[in-house]
């Protein structure tokens, strides 16, 4: 970005901090959120010790699904370097959650606020030798700053939509983009690496999507025989499901329990503050869902549907699963994460909003791992198809396997790539 153009955008900040406050603070207190972190957001990360011979490499990583692209990543680092120092950064409450769980991790905090103050101190209390940046999170004085301190700054995994794309490409026309600070890119696609070196990155590389690296839950211990699901009936997996799709996929299990009344159904919404509104979907729909919070564990699930109120289980909870739903898809929001359910062996079903995972939809349905529906009316059928075949159901369970297994080499790629980086070898 050009001098004027860092001017301007620092300047709005300033102008919107009474605005930004006043809005921080009212979606603390409707999701019930504390200020703990705030003095980590005005840049209060925890003051780390010298790095040492090996360096320390702070991930950035937005939230909970970001985090698990992060775990993969710093799994690969390890192994390679296994002196080298992490600290995580995020900014939700559920992404510092996930990143508390990363083995090794030196220390995890909230980002700061995009304010030069605010970034300055967090650089100079963590001291890091680099910065990666997971997928999108082009902030442009965090960037600055650290690369202006001689930093090396890569984004990893790096994906840009075509919406997004064509707005980052508006503003970088009259006055530049972050993207051209940036030490490094290694993307998940050859489209996404084109985008990159458009917006005028340099050293751009398409590694692969780390996601498809992501190690499975133990198995045995989180799949849908361990949320209540006992003996026999198929049972459908909806995940990170969205406002309007549990109606759709309530509709679609009642009407389908004419022909398969032992059909279960394990429901994920996206976001925990839904779980009421989630509920009542189902229940104006006919079923009787419990919630995982208030199941008697050991016992069946009642009504054989169970609302998954915690976070941190619907990656495992795909196992034994007849067939997945992935939210996000029927309504405009791009859909989530197909891998999860697809590694396990698990055919999928998606609507046609699947632009963030545009790539891994395309591969699944072109190996039989998917089917892609245009709207709710068509879930029963996409169900019903795999349900009353168990044979082509299996089938297209390996093939969405296969698909994953094939497309596995993202985190050593991208490893190896930082690390290059970090040293500033070409």
């Amino acid at each position: 970005m050009r001098p004027a153009a860092y001017a301007l955008y620092t300047a709005g900040l300033y102008l919107l901090s009474p605005a930004l406050a006043a809005w921080y603070a009212l979606r603390a207190r409707k999701r019930r959120m504390g200020f703990e972190g705030m003095g980590e957001r005005l840049g209060r990360a925890p003051e780390l010790p010298p790095a040492g011979g090996e360096g320390r490499l702070w991930i950035h990583a937005v939230s909970m699904g970001e985090m698990g692209v992060a775990a993969t990543l710093a799994a690969a680092l390890r192994g390679r370097r296994p002196g080298l120092r992490i600290v995580l950064s995020t900014v939700t409450d559920t992404g510092r959650g996930a990143a508390g769980r990363i083995p090794g991790a030196e220390a995890v905090f909230y980002l700061p606020f995009d304010f030069p103050f605010a970034v300055r101190r967090a650089l100079a209390r963590v001291r890091p030798s680099a910065l990666a940046l997971i997928e999108t999170e082009l902030w442009p004085n965090l960037i600055r700053l650290a690369s202006g301190a001689g930093l090396p700054v890569a984004v990893v995994n790096g994906r840009l939509s075509d919406r997004s794309f064509r707005g980052h490409a508006r503003l970088a026309a009259f006055l530049g983009s972050p993207a051209e600070e940036l030490s490094g890119v290694a993307a998940r696609e050859e489209e996404d690496a084109r985008r990159f070196r458009a917006l005028g990155a340099r050293r751009v590389i398409a590694a692969g999507n780390l996601k498809y690296d992501a190690p499975l839950p133990g198995e045995g211990g989180e799949g849908v025989r361990a949320h209540g699901f006992e003996g026999e009936g198929p049972v459908i997996v909806a995940g990170s499901t969205h406002s309007g799709e549990e109606a759709a996929v309530g509709r679609a299990v009642q009407r389908m329990r004419e022909r398969h009344p032992r059909l279960g159904l394990l429901l994920a919404p996206r976001h925990l503050r839904r779980v009421d509104e989630a509920e009542a979907a189902l229940r104006a729909e006919g079923l009787d869902p419990v919630r995982w919070s208030a199941w008697a564990r050991g016992e069946p699930a009642p009504g054989r549907v169970l609302i998954l109120d915690v976070m941190g289980r619907l990656a495992g909870a795909y196992e034994g699963a007849a067939l997945a739903f992935i939210g996000g898809s029927l309504v405009p929001h791009g859909g989530q994460n197909p891998i999860e359910a697809a590694r396990w062996g698990v055919p999928v079903v998606f609507g046609p909003h699947m632009g963030n995972f545009a790539e891994v939809a395309e591969a699944l349905a072109r190996e039989g791992g998917a089917v892609r529906v245009e709207g709710p009316h068509a879930l029963e059928t996409a169900f019903e198809g795999w349900l009353s075949d168990p044979a082509a159901r299996a089938r297209a369970g390996a093939a969405a396997r296969s698909a994953v297994e094939a497309n596995q080499g993202a985190a050593a790629r991208t490893a190896d790539f930082l690390l290059q980086v970090m040293e500033k070898r070409p």
